[in-house]
């Protein structure tokens, strides 16, 4: 059996083990380190998934917009990529990295990578491009390219109506047109006006037309296409009219150029100069 001295140490020490442990209850919690997060601030903006649809007056979609967010509250909501969808006859997919839509006029402007893509298979590609959905309408101050089956546009500054099939570029407009016959490529200073409805094409200032035939210069030409091949069926050359084709050069007021048969008819003091011998075989 223990000692009556033994027992007392033992009663001792349990003591002082009682009294820290109850004593460590009633610290205070540990201060966080350096490894501790601090404390949050205001909640941050949450990138949200944003969608729009506007409809005409019978209830039918007529565009949507759609993109990633962080202010769905804001008038100008900032979109990061894109998508805006036009629909009708002519129905309009536009993409791009970033954009900016107005709540208030309902307006898109899209930039870096933009694409723009028609139901009836043209696409444009562009770097900056404002698009009003309710007008149908789009426009670019910037470098552009439209394609379409046999046929590449570019130029610099447009404004399009893709329901309306008609696009105009402001200058340096180069048009080159491909098919089984060879290439053709039509520059001008600008404007140019395309009807793709109509299958037209006007170009203004500084014509020229370049083809295996030769060339055509002329201060405005109006072009008619092949519906169904997008080739030159006929040319109307207005204005100090100039065509180098087969040695000789033609001069005149109007020149009409009909391309599959290679025939052209001249009007308003026409005159020919041959720059070879016209009777060598």
């Amino acid at each position: 059996m223990c000692s009556s001295r033994t027992r007392a140490r033992i009663f001792l020490a349990l003591f002082f083990i009682l009294l820290g442990a109850g004593c460590t209850k009633g610290l205070p919690p540990p201060a966080p380190g350096p490894e501790a997060p601090a404390a949050s601030g205001p909640a941050e903006d949450v990138i949200s998934a944003f969608s729009l649809t506007g409809n005409d007056r019978t209830g039918r979609k007529k565009w949507v917009i759609e993109g990633q967010t962080a202010n769905l509250l804001a008038e100008t909501v900032l979109l990061s990529p894109v998508t805006a969808k036009s629909f009708g006859k002519v129905e309009t997919t536009l993409t791009a990295a970033r954009g900016k839509f107005q709540k208030q006029s309902r307006d898109v402007e899209l930039k870096e990578d933009v694409i723009v893509v028609t139901s009836d298979g043209a696409r444009l590609s562009t770097d900056t491009f404002f698009w009003s959905a309710d007008r149908g309408m789009g426009r670019t101050p910037d470098w552009v390219t439209i394609t379409r089956p046999g046929m590449t546009t570019a130029g610099k500054g447009g404004i399009g109506f893709p329901s309306l099939k008609k696009v105009k570029l402001e200058k340096e407009v180069t048009v080159t047109l491909t098919g089984a016959k060879g290439k053709t490529v039509i520059t001008c200073d600008g404007p140019m006006e395309v009807d793709y409805g109509r299958h037209k094409i006007r170009f203004l200032k500084r014509v020229v037309v370049r083809d295996a035939q030769g060339t055509i210069h002329s201060d405005r030409m109006d072009v008619a296409l092949d519906p169904h091949t997008n080739q030159i069926r006929r040319v109307t050359c207005l204005g100090d009219v100039v065509i180098r084709q087969a040695g000789r050069i033609s001069y005149a007021d109007r020149a009409d150029y009909w391309q599959p048969r290679g025939d052209v008819r001249l009007m308003g003091h026409p005159r020919i100069v041959w720059v070879g011998n016209p009777y060598e075989s």
